[in-house]
């Protein structure tokens, strides 16, 4: 047995359609329980719109646009675990470490320029669905090129939502092994733990669930 093969098997199982399904899921969830846009009913009434006023070319530019980003997805969901898993470890070993892990190693490290050019694979097909949209873009009307913004845009919001999961599963995983070993080790970093989900959106102030439980009474009435 070659290790580092078998490591590198192990690291292509982390990004599989199945655990991609059920990481959208639960942010689809997410927003609709923070009383946030629903991104998946944007997607699927935008592109339904779209199907009716472009033609065969601009139709099949739709479809590479989503199967480029899926090809993405995958690639966040293994790119963000690992961070994830590293950012746990620091917390836990080193006294000083970052207090915004996500922004720092995932965000600034993936989504922004040029760092985005060091992920060449999925820089490529960033470039390519950026290119996709702006040629259907320009030939369209100024109400129909508002469903096309909002059909594009839906992704780069499920992509960020996929790589905070799939951090967060990532940085639980590194949590878990420490306790493990250390049975209150994640006691001795309950502030770094607590400030990471805040940050991630995972846990809210007081003030902040308040808002949101009045904003869910006032459409309940």
């Amino acid at each position: 047995m070659i290790i580092g093969e078998e490591l590198k098997i192990l690291t292509q199982k982390i990004g599989v359609e199945e655990l991609l399904d059920k990481i959208l899921k639960m942010y689809f969830k997410e927003m609709r329980e923070k009383c946030l846009h629903d991104v998946e009913k944007e997607y699927q009434e935008s592109r339904k719109s779209l199907e009716r006023i472009l033609d065969d070319d601009q139709k099949a530019g739709l479809k590479t646009i989503e199967e480029l980003y899926e090809e993405n997805y995958k690639y966040c969901i293994s790119f963000g675990f690992k961070k994830g898993l590293y950012s746990g470890f620091e917390q836990y070993f080193m006294e000083e470490s970052t207090k915004s892990p996500f922004d720092e190693y995932v965000h600034d490290n993936l989504l922004t320029m040029p760092n985005m050019r060091k992920h060449r694979k999925y820089y490529e097909r960033k470039t390519r669905t950026n290119e996709i949209f702006e040629r259907i873009q320009k030939s369209l009307k100024e109400h129909d090129s508002e469903q096309m913004t909002t059909f594009f845009c839906t992704f780069g919001e499920k992509e960020l939502g996929v790589l905070r999961y799939s951090f967060y599963m990532g940085y639980r995983y590194a949590l878990d092994i420490v306790e493990e070993i250390d049975l209150l080790g994640t006691v001795k970093i309950t502030e770094k733990i607590l400030y990471t989900e805040y940050k991630l959106g995972f846990t809210m102030t007081r003030k902040e669930r308040e808002k949101q439980e009045k904003h869910l009474m006032k459409e309940i009435e």
